[in-house]
């Protein structure tokens, strides 16, 4: 073999290569694309599902959470030979907005939470879709105000209480789990609810207690006008404000 011919004959496999990595990086992007679309779609069905949580329109929810449990599962399946596309990030958003309207819509329902293994969701994005829900719990809560509703609001308080003492167990590296950020956030929300049911206990009390005085005053206005039909005795109707009081 003349040294003209080495060159051809060593790079003979060359194009193979090539060819069989080319349509090896296309099938991953492919999937890759796909699943970008499919996390989009979760998120889309979370937040609107959320909004009818809200909206207390149960079955239109659960619709969207039966949508958004069958997307994730499909993510799962065609991700699971790619673990540089799962680990990517965006499906890790996606798990978390699953785990946030799963838990927010059986906490409404007065449901255990779910347990992450059963979502088939990694524990991180189970633990930071979980900081979500106190999110969620403080736009209830303050809904539950303008109703007037205060033992509502404080149930959902509550709630959002005892995530964030669950939550501040975990004090590990951000490498580990990025959730230091969201521990400061729902401490200063339930600060910020909990100012706000403080005043709007104290206006429903003004706002009872002024609707049981206008009631005595409309039991005295009574009695006079009863008294303007009989002979006058001389005595004056008086207004017992420990009643009120």
């Amino acid at each position: 073999m003349s040294k003209e011919d080495k060159p051809n004959n060593i790079m003979n496999n060359l194009d193979s290569i090539i060819q069989k990595i080319d349509h090896r990086i296309g099938e991953k992007e492919k999937i890759r694309e796909d699943a970008l679309k499919t996390s989009r779609d979760i998120v889309i069905s979370c937040r609107r599902g959320i909004q009818q949580l809200h909206r207390n329109q149960i079955r239109e929810a659960e619709n969207y959470i039966m949508q958004a449990s069958q997307k994730l599962a499909y993510l799962n399946d065609i991700t699971k030979d790619h673990p540089d596309i799962f680990h990517a990030g965006f499906i890790e958003n996606a798990a978390q907005e699953f785990v946030e309207i799963y838990c927010l819509s059986n906490i409404m329902k007065g449901a255990s939470l779910p347990d992450p293994d059963a979502l088939n969701v990694t524990y991180n994005a189970y633990l930071l879709g979980l900081c979500d829900v106190v999110g969620e719990l403080r736009r209830g809560a303050l809904d539950f105000m303008l109703e007037g509703n205060i033992a509502k609001a404080n149930e959902y308080l509550q709630f959002m209480d005892r995530i964030y003492d669950a939550i501040m167990s975990f004090d590990y590296p951000s490498s580990l789990i990025p959730i230091k950020k969201k521990q400061d956030m729902i401490r200063s929300l339930i600060e910020k609810t909990r100012g706000e049911l403080v005043v709007s206990s104290c206006e429903q009390r003004i706002h009872d207690k002024t609707h049981e005085f206008h009631g005595i005053l409309d039991q005295v206005d009574d009695k006079r006008n009863n008294r303007k039909k009989k002979p006058d005795d001389g005595k004056e109707e008086d207004i017992d404000i420990d009643k009120v009081w």
